[in-house]
């Protein structure tokens, strides 16, 4: 009786939901992306430094984070729990709202809020520390309208007040964490207008409109209070949350200003109320691999399962009114909602999209759920929107399912690269500037998220020095990147919020890892291995690598665990970045050892390139067979036989009289 009565049913319905479409991967997911510079700079500067990174835009985000780094430090997995159950509170908030709105339409009122919870159009869930006052602000969102609707139901005064302030409290706080989602203060309005309006039925729009208005005018004090204290109180100093700067702009040229916004409006709106439910789950399912695919879909199987379940369980609403009255009512709150709540975006010169402004939906996200339920619900036939429905919610579950085995997957490969880089690398030199060809991953022009990484490893000392400053910079090798590398004269400071890079073209160290099967390359300009697999701008970067950077004789750097997890097994990459390394410092026998080894262990490359340091020790010692046996292995590809050629030809070591032989006859006779 009391399942009936209350929405518990609901509410473990959904926490369960949720859980099994955001919990699967939970823990093995680490840093993502941006996460790494929040994380680094909380190890070196403390929770403070935080206080420094939000104070020039939103001074909220620093105390938030403060008090997060406080109680978590720099270990990701609770980040990632506190994300899931913000996650959590939003839904049951969401569900409690959409109850409040129709009271006795309990499975419209879940199957919003299910919409609502299992949004596919929001990507950045798995970046749980950049990302997590997004999460918040949403919760408290959904909150501070339900609270407001219960200020304008409640009879008594003390009620009302109580209600009015915790509406005012949460919707201050979630504005505060995020300014663009200021635009759904346009659905609290259009709550309270359809209970006023469901109140009285009678009469005309305008009377109904008015006193809708009286109800709300109250919670005005929600967004002009943001306002005034942005604009008046507090000194904004960048310039992309810059109200003043956004507005100039179009005062400046309101004709190309206002076109461009209607065009990225449109495209924003699309992305947020159709694309998203349908477009996200082809991005990332289908470059699953078969096992991921047998479980994405089983996640998917479990939620439909409970989705037909909770529809037996829930019945049909008996509410008021009739259901073509709730659908409406359901529109009149959703498409107005998506329609103004993004304007702040829009007029921020921003726009929504599916991945790297996904984030930029998420307010909206609650008004998007609205209109799809309201719209579902307009079918007549009871199948079809039963299998419209059941559509939508299999493809969110597997894009979550798949968005977070791509993310896992990719933090792996990150971790896999820089542990392979602490085996090659003992120590870096202060001032380098790495410069990365990195084939799992899109980082950017900037190396921003990796090369903190490698301060991590080389520089973890805790500083007093604010701004924190990066000991390394890195960049990636795109075009642009490629022309300053050659010219190598330029020099650059940067300042980002919390820290200061400086970036030197002219003292660079190049890795590249030629492909995700390769292990990674450190080159020598003097002598640079590249591999088939490198793309072109590798090849013209290389000579450019100063291998001084590389400091060999000092105790080596290990990565912390919390950060890379622990060290992966000792495979071929392990013994040919070791390899290298004693190739630098010219211990020829322990390069022969540690091939000797791999051999024994029946471990070999992908790369064919990666024989390269081993033939060289192999001539150096004398080692004919070995240089026989990886004649086959190298000679399969021309570019790598006339590297070996130039290599053993241009030894500083002399060769005896037989291995030159060898090296003329294996590497380097003439093709006809």
């Amino acid at each position: 009786m009391l399942l009936k009565k209350k929405p518990f049913l609901e509410i473990i319905l959904l926490l369960i939901i949720s859980a099994i479409v955001y919990l699967p991967n939970i823990g093995n997911l680490t840093y993502f992306k941006d996460d790494w510079y929040y994380i680094y700079d909380g190890t070196i500067a403390g929770a403070d430094i935080f206080h420094l990174m939000f104070s020039i835009d939103r001074p909220a985000r620093g105390v938030f984070f403060e008090i997060y780094y406080s109680l978590f430090g720099p270990h990701p997995l609770p980040y990632h729990i506190a994300a899931y159950l913000w996650r959590a509170l939003s839904s049951v908030g969401a569900l409690w709202l959409f109850n409040i709105l129709w009271p006795r339409e309990r499975k419209f009122a879940f199957f919003t809020a299910l919409f609502f919870t299992i949004y596919p159009g929001y990507f950045w869930w798995i970046s749980a520390i950049e990302y997590q006052p997004m999460i918040a602000s949403l919760a408290l969102q959904v909150f501070s309208i339900a609270f407001t609707l219960k200020a304008v139901q409640a009879s008594g005064r003390a009620h009302r007040v109580a209600y009015l302030a915790a509406a005012v409290l949460t919707g201050w706080l979630y504005i505060a964490l995020v300014d663009y989602a200021i635009g759904m203060e346009v659905m609290r309005f259009l709550c309270v207008y359809v209970i006023v309006e469901r109140d009285r039925p009678a009469g005309n729009f305008f009377p109904k409109l008015l006193v809708s208005a009286r109800a709300w005018m109250w919670n005005l004090i929600i967004p002009l209070g943001f306002v005034f204290w942005r604009i008046f109180i507090f000194n904004n100093e960048r310039k992309a949350t810059d109200i003043g700067l956004q507005l100039s702009a179009l005062m400046g040229d309101p004709v190309s200003t206002l076109t461009r916004w209607l065009i990225q409006w449109f495209n924003s709106l699309l992305n947020l109320g159709v694309l998203a439910w349908v477009a996200q789950f082809p991005r990332f399912f289908f470059g699953l691999r078969l096992r991921d695919t047998i479980l994405g879909l089983t996640v998917a199987v479990i939620v439909l399962l409970l989705v037909l379940w909770a529809e037996k369980l829930l019945g049909a609403g008996n509410g008021p009114g009739s259901p073509a009255l709730i659908y409406r009512e359901a529109f009149l709150i959703g498409l107005p909602g998506m329609m103004l709540g993004i304007l702040p975006v829009i007029m921020a010169n921003r726009t929504i999209n599916l991945e790297g402004f996904s984030h930029y939906a998420l307010p909206a996200s609650l008004a998007a759920a609205v209109s799809l339920a309201g719209f579902l619900h307009t079918m007549s036939s009871r199948r079809v929107r039963w299998v419209c429905l059941s559509g939508i919610v299999a493809f969110a579950a597997l894009a979550h399912y798949s968005i977070s085995v791509s993310a896992m997957n990719e933090e792996d490969a990150v971790e896999e690269f820089w542990w392979q880089v602490s085996w090659r690398i003992p120590a870096l030199r202060p001032g380098t500037t790495l410069v990365i060809n990195y084939p799992s991953a899109n980082m950017g022009d900037d190396g921003f998220g990796v090369m903190e990484a490698a301060n991590m490893i080389y520089f973890p000392q805790p500083s007093a020095q604010i701004p924190v400053h990066y000991n390394v910079s890195a960049i990636t090798l795109s075009n642009a990147n490629l022309q300053d590398v050659l010219t190598g004269n330029l020099h650059r400071q940067t300042e980002y919020r919390s820290h200061t890079i400086d970036f030197d073209y002219g003292n660079v160290l190049v890795l590249s890892q030629p492909a995700s099967t390769s292990c990674v390359h450190v080159m020598d300009g003097r002598q640079p291995l590249i591999s088939p697999l490198d793309p072109g701008n590798v090849l013209l970067a290389a000579p450019s690598s100063n291998i001084e950077n590389v400091i060999t004789d000092s105790a080596p750097f290990i990565p912390p665990d919390f950060a890379f997890g622990p060290e992966p097994g000792r495979k071929w990459c392990y013994y040919y970045e070791k390899a290298e390394l004693a190739l630098q410092f010219g211990d020829w026998d322990e390069v022969v050892s540690l091939g000797n080894e791999a051999i024994r262990l029946g471990l070999h490359p992908e790369d064919q390139s990666e024989w390269m340091p081993f033939l060289q020790a192999y001539a150096i010692t004398g080692d004919e067979k070995g240089m026989k046996q990886t004649a086959s292995k190298i000679n399969t590809d021309v570019s790598l036989r006339v590297q070996a050629c130039d290599r053993l030809t241009h030894l500083e070591v002399p060769l005896k009289p037989e291995i030159q032989e060898l090296v003329s006859t294996l590497y380097c006779r003439r093709e006809n």
